[in-house]
C-alpha cells in the first residue's frame, strides 16, 4: 500500500501538539484511512460529473487553510489519476490534512486516557464529524 501520509510531519505534529511519541504502528491505519478518504472522495465527484476531486468531495468537509501539509500531494494527485483518471484540487490535499490532524488530535487524547505519552495503533479512531 502507497504511503500518503508524510510521516515525518506526523509524528511532529503529534509531539508539538501533545509531547507525545508515536509507534510505528500507528501509521498503518491512519494511512489506510487516508486512503478510503481519498477512493469516497472520487466516487462522489463521478457522481457529479466532474473530472477533478475537490475539497468539497470529502465527508468531513472544514473551510480551514492549513499551516502544513501532513500527506504527500504528489502520491495523492497520482493515486487519484491512476485509479479514476480524476484531478486534484489543492483544496483536497487541505481536507486530508485536517482529517489527519483531527485524527491525531483524537489518538492522542486516548494515549493520555490511558496514561501513555506514546500514541499507538489502538488510539487509531477514524473521525465521524469534525468538532
Amino acid at each position: 500500500m502507497e504511503n500518503l501520509i508524510v510521516l515525518s510531519k506526523v509524528k511532529k505534529f503529534i509531539k508539538d501538539k501533545a509531547d507525545c511519541n508515536t509507534s510505528s504502528g500507528f501509521f498503518e491505519p491512519l494511512n489506510a484511512d487516508i486512503i478510503k478518504s481519498c477512493r469516497d472522495a472520487v466516487t462522489h465527484a463521478q457522481k457529479l460529473g466532474r473530472k477533478t476531486v475537490m475539497g468539497k468531495d470529502f465527508n468531513l468537509y472544514v473551510e480551514t487553510p492549513v499551516d502544513e501539509v501532513l500527506v504527500v500531494a504528489s502520491k495523492v494527485k497520482k493515486m487519484i489519476k491512476d485509479e479514476a483518471g480524476l484531478s486534484t484540487s489543492a483544496q483536497a490535499i487541505q481536507q486530508l490534512t485536517i482529517r489527519v490532524q483531527t485524527i491525531c488530535l483524537a489518538a492522542i487524547e486516548n494515549a493520555k486516557a490511558d496514561k501513555r505519552k506514546t500514541v499507538m495503533d489502538r488510539d487509531f479512531v477514524a473521525p465521524t464529524s469534525l468538532t
